[in-house]
């Protein structure tokens, strides 16, 4: 798993990550955001940007948790912007650490005076070239993923959060297990490059962390951190840290720009010749560190905040740097920033236009370039689509468009009757069916009253009550038919919408069947009364019959009995 990347199970495919990606590093495939590593930069506007929380950031907890069970020294490296989050109870966060298991509680800021020598050194060569700081992982990121052209521009020293680690490692020992906690996301990879840091935590997990151990800031004790250095406490905030730069004279002017769009627009400057002569200190967050992507979601504003990292270094006394000139000595800090460009397929001329036909794209004009699926315009979305980092049904107007397309033809095909009628119950719309059945020509009713069609009686009735009407059976005797009619009222548009099924023709073939089935009964009931007069009249037949054969056999029973007597 990357360092970053969202849930699937949350992520709503509404492209908010897409539109605030500033450089185009989030993919969408069956419809799920998905971050594209190799172009990331880690800068945390995608998180900030999601309505639905999808965010899952990569948490080294459980194995920070296991080095302070099983290693014998933890080393704990705290950036100074925690002063801007915890506020008051600043000076109780060495206290917390170290019921958590630290073994020593150091600032990061121990680490930035090699870092702005250096920074001097380049500030004041004789060449013409602009120079970048190179503090911020993101910036870092975005110029060797994006601007690999620029690399040179970079001042390759490492970041103060790597120079201390090393600095730590020197002083407890190379085995000792150094943790950053900070303010940037970033810094998960940023620190993970190097032979300096183990396992990074945000102070939005810190956070999070002590209230699962039940570490309550506001009971627990101040103490100090085991080494710091206070007179740059300040260097969270824009433009400090190279003030420390210009307090020693450079021959350079200094530019301070915070948040990516600004990076981005100083980049593109740089690019074209601009900006000659020039040290700049760039931040990809908006008020820099104090900023951070991994800050806790609270609601304090980042000027509190700088507020109340000024409240926390007044006061402060200054440390003798000659304590820490013995392992402050011959730290390796120089890094080699190399290209990880990735360039994109660029598509021709001619599959530009299929992609954007296929799209409902085949004028100028359609190029709407609204951003609404997150890409600038609807030619750098194509790209994407191009390299299968977009989908075509992100495109909202298309989708809208195709949408409207389905309804029209819909409306325009559907042997239902339809009328859109509006509060006034005047035609708005008429449907070709409705224009058949009522024997209108096309486009000569919009505006006239329905009443002129249909009774007036379960529109009121629709309108006052707000309740629909569902499959009522009415003749229509003006126009010698039945019908089964819907009425829908639209409370958003203020309008009704009049539903018929046309069952005219059904109602007389059911009229004929009943008329067939009652024929026959009586054509039935004809024949068997028939049956029963003809069964009577055998009957009668029958009997006067059989009384005559009785008669004459009995005469013939006698007679024979009379001539046998005579002979005895």
């Amino acid at each position: 798993m990357w360092f970053v990347s969202f849930s699937k199970a949350n992520c709503k495919n509404c492209y908010a990550c897409v539109r605030v990606c500033p450089v185009n590093a989030i993919e969408v495939k069956n419809e799920q955001a998905q971050i594209i590593k190799e172009r990331c930069i880690v800068c945390g506007k995608c998180f900030k940007s999601c309505p639905q929380n999808a965010k899952v950031i990569r948490t080294e907890k459980n194995l920070i948790k296991k080095y302070l069970e099983t290693e014998k020294n933890v080393v704990v490296s705290v950036a100074p912007s925690f002063a801007a989050t915890f506020a008051s109870n600043s000076n109780k966060i060495p206290t917390a650490l170290r019921n958590l298991g630290f073994n020593f509680v150091e600032q990061t800021i121990v680490g930035v005076e090699p870092i702005i020598e250096q920074y001097k050194i380049y500030a004041d060569k004789d060449d013409n070239n602009s120079y970048i700081t190179s503090f911020c992982p993101s910036v870092n990121s975005l110029i060797q993923k994006h601007y690999p052209n620029l690399i040179k521009n970079l001042i390759p020293v490492v970041s103060p959060s790597v120079c201390h680690g090393r600095l730590i490692k020197k002083k407890y020992g190379h085995d000792t297990k150094v943790v950053f906690i900070g303010p940037c996301i970033a810094k998960k990879t940023d620190s993970h490059d190097e032979d300096s840091i183990d396992a990074v935590l945000t102070f939005e997990e810190l956070e999070k962390w002590l209230k699962v151990e039940n570490i309550n800031l506001s009971e627990l004790e101040e103490s100090k951190f085991d080494d710091n250095d206070e007179d740059k406490a300040l260097s969270p905030i824009v433009g400090e840290l190279t003030k420390q730069i210009k307090e020693k004279k450079i021959k350079r002017k200094v530019i301070n720009v915070d948040g990516i769009e600004g990076c981005i627009e100083i980049l593109e400057a740089i690019d074209d010749g601009k900006f000659k002569n020039t040290l700049i200190e760039m931040s990809s967050c908006r008020h820099s560190c104090i900023g951070g992507s991994g800050m806790p979601d609270d609601d304090i504003s980042c000027y509190e905040r700088i507020e109340n990292l000024k409240d926390y270094s007044v006061g402060l006394s200054i440390s003798d740097k000659k304590d820490k000139e013995p392992y402050l000595k011959d730290i390796e800090i120089n890094k080699n920033f190399e290209s990880l460009n990735i360039p994109l397929q660029v598509p021709t001329e001619e599959e530009i236009k299929g992609i954007l036909n296929s799209m409902g794209k085949y004028a100028k004009k359609d190029e709407l370039n609204c951003g609404s699926c997150g890409y600038k315009s609807c030619r750098d979305k194509v790209v994407a689509v191009y390299n299968g980092m977009a989908e075509k049904n992100m495109c909202v107007p298309f989708m809208r468009q195709k949408s409207e397309n389905i309804k029209n033809v819909l409306f325009d095909t559907t042997p239902n009757l339809v009328i859109i009628i509006d509060k006034e119950l005047d035609i708005i719309q008429i449907n070709p069916a409705a224009e058949k059945f009522f024997n209108i020509e096309k486009g000569k009713v919009e505006g006239l009253p329905v009443i002129m069609f249909l009774e007036e009686e379960i529109f009121n009735k629709v309108k006052n009550n707000k309740r629909n009407i569902y499959k009522e059976k009415v003749e229509l005797l003006q126009n010698n038919a039945t019908v089964i009619q819907s009425v829908i009222w639209l409370e958003n548009n203020q309008v009704m919408i009049w539903i018929a099924d046309d069952i005219t023709k059904n109602e007389q073939i059911d009229k004929k069947h009943k008329k067939m089935k009652m024929d026959a009964i009586t054509m039935t009931q004809e024949v068997i009364n028939k049956q029963m007069t003809v069964a009577q009249e055998i009957a009668s037949l029958l009997g006067e019959t059989t009384a005559e054969t009785k008669v004459t056999l009995t005469r013939l029973k006698n007679l024979i009995q009379e001539e046998e007597v005579s002979k005895s």
